[in-house]
């Protein structure tokens, strides 16, 4: 029988936190459909009904494109990395594209989402579509363990010393110790403080955000402050534009 540390073992609760993770908004969908189906819901709440199962579908597909690029880069896939036929990201447009996905349940909770710099066009080259997945598994974490009535701000900035664009997303929160802060990316892992807050996780976010990163020569790294609270995910991009 596999013990606990072993790396089957681990396969298995990964498949099983996304299993659950999953099926409860996909449940959520069938729930809402049938609502609309016997007319429970009003009228003037049908918008909004749909908008909340579009929400839910495209937080599952999210969840599957995770568990898609983790099984790849598990097999042994050619990397993607950074090649001429990399697309121009425009880091403002895709971080607003992620954010809208957090905008309703963040809400629900007072929790806002502020992009601080819409206007300059930071760019970097790679896929829109991967890296849209980093700021989503991002927002999501924060939204997710972010305090009541807060607010998570995306702050993108240039490091003068190095030239290196930066790109920070900030929130209040729980947090992490301070030995906890790399371990935040390895598979499986989540923090004392995540797993108090919500009980249940896949626990692939941050690992896939560094792989992504790690393809266009990007990384990303953690900081908590308990004297404020807050957390900080920290994204630097050695090479980038202005559109």
């Amino acid at each position: 029988m596999n013990s606990p540390h072993h790396p089957d073992a681990l396969d298995l609760r990964l498949l099983a936190n996304f299993i659950h993770q999953v099926v409860n908004p996909l449940n959520g969908v069938i729930g809402t459909v049938d609502n609309l189906l016997d007319g429970t819901v009003a009228l003037d709440k049908r918008h909004q009904r749909l908008a909340a199962i579009r929400a839910q579908l495209e937080w599952s597909v999210m969840l599957v494109r995770n568990l898609a690029y983790f099984t790849e880069s598990s097999l042994g896939v050619e990397s993607r990395k950074q090649s001429p036929a990399a697309k121009i990201c425009v880091i403002p447009q895709l971080v607003i594209e992620a954010a809208l996905f957090f905008q309703e349940s963040g809400l629900s909770e007072g929790i806002n989402i502020h992009l601080e710099d819409r206007e300059t066009q930071y760019a970097v080259r790679g896929s829109p579509d991967l890296l849209r997945q980093v700021f989503m598994n991002l927002l999501d974490n924060a939204v997710k363990y972010s305090d009541a009535d807060s607010t998570v701000t995306i702050r993108p900035w240039i490091q003068k010393s190095t030239n290196h664009f930066i790109l920070e997303v900030r929130n209040y929160g729980p947090g992490f110790r301070f030995d906890e802060a790399e371990l935040l990316f390895k598979v499986g892992y989540r923090s004392e403080q995540a797993i108090k807050r919500v009980a249940s996780g896949t626990g692939l976010g941050l690992f896939i955000c560094r792989r992504i990163l790690m393809e266009i020569d990007a990384s990303i790294e953690a900081e908590y402050s308990r004297q404020n609270r807050e957390v900080i995910m920290r994204l630097r991009f050695p090479n980038w534009e202005v559109m």
